[in-house]
């Protein structure tokens, strides 16, 4: 009898399939890129937290849905989850601009626009024609930014919200768009004391949702946003929104 052996290249290879194969089977289903919202979503220490990071954590339980998440720039998130598949952004104000960008899950929450100034100057804003006057920082690509470029305003961008609020400082500009909570929350995360900022006028709201791309299986879009509606359904959302700010109300 004849025995032939097995060349080990092949059978080494065959191997490294195996393990590829066995890895890509735990890989996550959803990759999710998390903005800088606060308190609903932010990177604190390196892990994403707030609100719209327990809701969104909340639909992916219900889901059977296992994802990873990422602190990205905000500019490179958008463009990241608008065009490759089975990646989500998070939490993205709902812009005529945006709508065929993205599948819309939500709305998860909805907040309030408002012109930030330092305390010390002193300024008074009665209107948007009276902003139009001062220069404007705010993050490239953001809600507020996308809004009030509309309406013909000049931004002066920034990358992050934490150099917003450096240049705000500085005196490099003189209002810093946020939502009413944001603002002091990321002076606060700076060790900037937050009454240093003050809003001085309230100009848009908008409802903020789960973004995903429209290369993201219909499947795993049906599930996400199943769950929502369920967890709208059994008053789990109002739950999540009793754990942070009284102020702050869920977008039914």
């Amino acid at each position: 009898m004849t025995f032939c052996r097995l060349p080990r290249w092949p059978l080494r290879s065959l191997l490294l399939a195996s393990l590829i194969i066995s890895t890509s089977s735990h890989a996550s289903e959803l990759t999710l890129l998390v903005g800088d919202n606060p308190p609903f979503n932010s990177f604190v220490h390196g892990k994403p937290e707030g609100m719209a990071v327990d809701v969104v954590g909340e639909m992916l339980k219900r889901s059977a849905l296992s994802a990873k998440q990422y602190n990205y720039p905000w500019a490179r998130a958008l463009q990241t989850a608008a065009t490759t598949p089975n990646h989500c952004v998070y939490t993205l104000g709902r812009l005529a601009e945006r709508e065929k960008r993205y599948v819309w899950i939500g709305p998860i929450a909805r907040i309030q626009g408002v012109f930030f100034g330092l305390r010390e100057r002193q300024l008074q804003l009665k209107s948007l024609d009276d902003a139009r006057k001062l220069r404007i920082g705010d993050l490239r690509q953001g809600a507020n930014a996308v809004w009030l470029e509309q309406l013909g305003f000049k931004i002066d961008y920034a990358n992050t919200e934490e150099q917003n609020i450096k240049k705000l400082l500085a005196g490099h500009i003189d209002l810093y768009p946020a939502s009413l909570h944001a603002g002091p929350e990321i002076a606060r995360r700076m060790q900037i004391p937050p009454q240093s900022i003050v809003p001085l006028l309230a100009f848009n709201q908008l409802d903020l949702y789960l973004g995903c791309s429209p290369n993201t299986p219909s499947p795993l879009i049906k599930r996400l946003t199943q769950a929502l509606a369920q967890m709208r359904s059994d008053q789990s959302l109002k739950q999540i929104e009793a754990r942070y700010s009284p102020q702050l109300q869920i977008a039914r």
